[in-house]
């Protein structure tokens, strides 16, 4: 019971934003460790204190992920991150292992710990993850036009002797350039030498595509992490009220047992 209640404080420290800095130092330093590691003829002291810097860094991570296992329990694995975390833990122990090389990788996974520092990432990460659906839509609303523009590029100006647009493959190449705006604009001249209206071509993708589709990226980005900073505002409520009442509940506990006592020390 003792050995609980000190979890619960360390994990209440680690929760805090003093905690959350101390996490965030520890990836910094963790970051600047690999960076220097991959620069060759390093003095043999040098690496000897990356080493130990590795393992020690490895061993907060460990703690950290032990002490979130026994004061959570089962609802440990109820959260993404704590599954995400224990991977990262368990593979980067097992990079030591030769015939696992692979999961050295792990260990520049570490930096992804930045997230548990600092929960305003974990609020844009959410809202990536719910942007997902709307931006597939989007995606695939996009994908469309720009096929039906590169078939009609090729309809439109390929009798009439354009280069950019001989077939279906070299008219996505041409479009994708304009689409990305790297020198669309010879691109319309050279196309107009053949067609004097390809300007309206164009000038009528890019503003479709550019000015109107991919803005919608934005905002269905921008709305799904709105919902999630509306969402973890809503939580942080919920969670103060919970914290509310159980102080409540346990000072109505404490005058329950006071009065208890003012009872048995003057019977009527």
């Amino acid at each position: 019971m003792k050995l609980h209640k000190n979890v619960i404080k360390l994990y209440d420290l680690m929760e805090s934003k003093p905690g959350h800095y101390f996490i965030g130092m520890i990836v910094v330093i963790n970051a600047l460790a690999l960076g220097l590691q991959t620069f060759q003829n390093i003095p043999q002291h040098i690496l000897e204190i990356l080493h130990h810097t590795d393992k020690f860094i490895l061993g907060v991570f460990v703690t950290e992920l032990i002490v979130k296992l026994l004061a959570g329990g089962t609802s440990f694995f109820r959260s993404g991150w704590n599954v995400f975390d224990l991977i990262i833990v368990v593979g980067s122990i097992s990079d030591n292992l030769d015939f696992l090389p692979v999961l050295r990788t792990f260990r520049v996974m570490h930096l992804m710990a930045m997230m548990d520092a600092s929960p305003k990432m974990r609020q844009i990460l959410s809202g990536f993850w719910k942007a997902i659906p709307g931006v597939a839509n989007v995606l695939g609303l996009l994908l469309l036009f720009f096929y039906i523009f590169c078939v009609l590029g090729v309809f439109m100006f390929r009798d009439l002797g354009a280069s950019e647009f001989q077939h279906i493959g070299v008219s996505m190449k041409t479009m994708f350039q304009v689409l990305t705006g790297d020198d669309w604009t010879n691109v319309m001249h050279s196309t107009e030498k053949v067609a004097k209206y390809a300007s309206a071509y164009f000038i009528s993708f890019y503003v479709l595509m550019v000015f109107i589709i991919l803005n919608l990226f934005i905002g269905v980005v921008v709305g799904a992490m709105q919902s999630a900073e509306e969402e973890i505002f809503n939580k942080s409520d919920d969670d103060t009220n919970t914290k509310q009442l159980i102080l409540l509940e346990n000072f109505k506990k404490q005058l329950d047992r006071l009065e208890k006592k003012l009872e048995n020390k003057n019977p009527k």
